[in-house]
């Protein structure tokens, strides 16, 4: 019984110098400063840039001088079109009315001028005979020419007058594909209202937003895989075609409203190999194909 019972006080004592034991140990490593970590290196860290997708070259906005009516519309958003070819007619009762004033005028104004020019012909002839004064013939030789005048200055009011309805008149700046046409017949369309029809070429680009710590790693003719920045799907691949020499900052405000952070950033343009279905504007990221 004396060797049982003290074999079990020399358990008990050696339980308590190992709680004892690990319990300073634990308090030891705990007092431990940690230890700074190993600062990843962006050198071999892959190149992943955020874009959006554009028109090649950029997209175009149509819009009118001056308020007016919407009156027909001739084309739908996803229509291809030609350079000039008429978008829209704006109302142009007014300036229909001016021009048919002008041409009245004008019209009027030659037919004086025609009148004069019936009476010079015998006048012209009196006065090679010297039968009437050189005083009368130069009269109506200078009243010719002021109709003359005339004639020009109503020619020219009809070129104003046909230029203000020629206005009211949205045609397209360029060949492309129309990718919005928000606008609805009777409505009326400002010239605020110049993003509501988007004009481009079919073809698409990605204005990568590259920051300055990618600056030195991305080049022209560089080839990236373009994905959708929220779904990860793949859009397509293309090939750096120009970067920005200008860096300018992007402001990005949290919840605080004192709160701010300024990123640094460049821009480079990347060419998609493919005509892609994906909507101009949306958000992309670009990775680097190795």
């Amino acid at each position: 019984m004396k060797i049982r019972k003290i074999i079990i006080i020399l358990i008990v004592i050696l339980v308590i110098i190992v709680g004892l034991n690990y319990i300073r140990l634990s308090m030891k490593k705990a007092a431990t400063p940690p230890q700074v970590g190993k600062s990843p290196s962006l050198d071999e860290a892959p190149v992943r840039v955020y874009g959006l997708i554009e028109p090649l070259g950029r997209e175009v906005f149509v819009g009118p001088i001056q308020p007016r009516r919407v009156v027909r519309i001739y084309v739908k958003e996803g229509d291809l079109v030609k350079a000039n070819e008429l978008l829209i007619q704006l109302d142009d009762d007014l300036e229909r009315q001016s021009l048919q004033i002008a041409e009245s005028r004008r019209e009027e104004a030659v037919r004086r001028l025609k009148i004069l020019e019936n009476e010079l012909i015998p006048k012209r002839e009196l006065a090679r005979r010297e039968a009437i004064r050189p005083f009368e013939l130069s009269q109506l030789e200078l009243q010719a020419k002021l109709q003359e005048q005339q004639i020009a200055t109503a020619s020219a009011e009809v070129e104003m007058a046909k230029a203000q309805l020629d206005k009211l008149q949205l045609r397209s700046p360029i060949t492309g594909v129309v990718y919005k046409m928000d606008v609805r017949l009777g409505e009326l369309l400002t010239p605020q209202d110049y993003g509501r029809i988007i004009i481009g070429s079919l073809q698409k680009q990605v204005r990568m937003f590259v920051e300055t710590f990618w600056l030195d790693r991305v080049h022209v003719g560089q080839r990236f895989v373009v994905k959708e920045a929220e779904t990860l799907r793949e859009v397509g691949q293309g090939e750096v075609v120009s970067i920005s020499n200008y860096v300018g900052a992007r402001d990005f405000r949290t919840e605080d409203k004192l709160e701010r952070i300024d990123i640094k950033y460049g821009q480079a343009i990347l060419k998609l190999d493919k005509m892609v279905q994906t909507p101009i504007g949306m958000l992309v990221v670009c990775e680097k194909l190795d």
